[in-house]
């Protein structure tokens, strides 16, 4: 990837963060580290690698996103809305009775929002029929999962991932994200999780979700004709954060005085300049 557009998507995801704080700030709710957190991810995934027009949201042959975890969903409402699907005014309605984007999407009601926002394991159970029933109408479309990589151990995810194989549901993306931990080992849980999809078929892949270069490198390596289902294991850094928010849990839950947003838009703007 050429510097050049290196640096277009670290002003875009620079945008998109300094949003995700103003929409939780004047909502004065919603979670915050984690949309910070996944927001190079987003990016990526909506300006490079997935098929989509926000003219057409529902164009058959377009590939599909479904958030697994409800504390990345203030990054993907920026995210729509910088990408087209809606105006920008919106987001500063976020959680506000009787409007558009409230704390769970609603897939009937929202532009670009594929499937329901569920999550403890059964992410996979609803993005994997809507892979299937793609592929049975012929299309080439994809499905990319984003979720916590701790949902990837539980008995109803494995269920489903099995299912994947025996089906021969081949045009679906697990997104795997996780802390970045200092060396290089990878948990125990981690280790798990891979061999048992390594040993359905799985195909298995990591990544630097802070580096876009990185994220390139790993998408340019998936089969374009989908041989195999894919779970992409993601590091996320706290360097995409903010000081304030970063290790403590409480504060997604938390709002955001106008002194905090007012002081968190200060260090995101120090860090895009940086």
């Amino acid at each position: 990837m050429e510097i050049t557009r290196i640096n277009e998507l670290e002003q875009i995801a620079s945008e998109v963060r300094k949003d995700i704080v103003r929409m939780v700030g004047v909502a004065r709710s919603g979670p915050l580290e984690f949309p910070l957190l996944i927001s190079d991810v987003l990016v990526y995934l909506y300006w490079e690698e997935m098929l989509l027009l926000a003219q057409s949201p529902k164009r058959n042959d377009r590939d599909r996103f479904i958030l697994g975890t409800e504390y990345g969903v203030p990054a993907l409402y920026s995210i729509l809305a910088k990408r087209g699907y809606y105006g920008r005014e919106e987001l500063w309605h976020y959680r506000r009775l009787g409007a558009m984007l409230q704390a769970l999407p609603d897939f009937r009601r929202t532009p670009g929002i594929d499937a329901p926002c569920v999550t403890s394991g059964t992410e996979l159970a609803v993005a994997a029929p809507l892979a299937e029933s793609l592929s049975m109408e012929g299309l080439n479309a994809r499905v990319f999962c984003l979720m916590k990589e701790s949902e990837c151990s539980c008995d109803d995810f494995f269920l489903e991932a099995e299912r994947c194989t025996n089906k021969n549901i081949k045009n679906i993306i697990v997104i795997a994200v996780y802390k970045h931990r200092d060396g290089s080992d990878s948990n125990d849980l981690q280790v798990k999780s891979r061999d048992r999809l390594s040993g359905y078929g799985w195909r298995i892949l990591e990544m630097d979700g802070s580096d876009f270069a990185s994220m390139e490198e790993i998408f340019n390596r998936l089969d374009p004709d989908g041989s195999k289902p894919t779970a992409i294991f993601t590091s996320i850094r706290n360097g995409r954060g903010l000081s304030f928010a970063e290790g403590d849990h409480t504060r997604t839950k938390k709002g955001l005085s106008i002194e905090a947003m007012d002081r968190a838009l200060e260090e995101l703007e120090g860090k895009s300049n940086g």
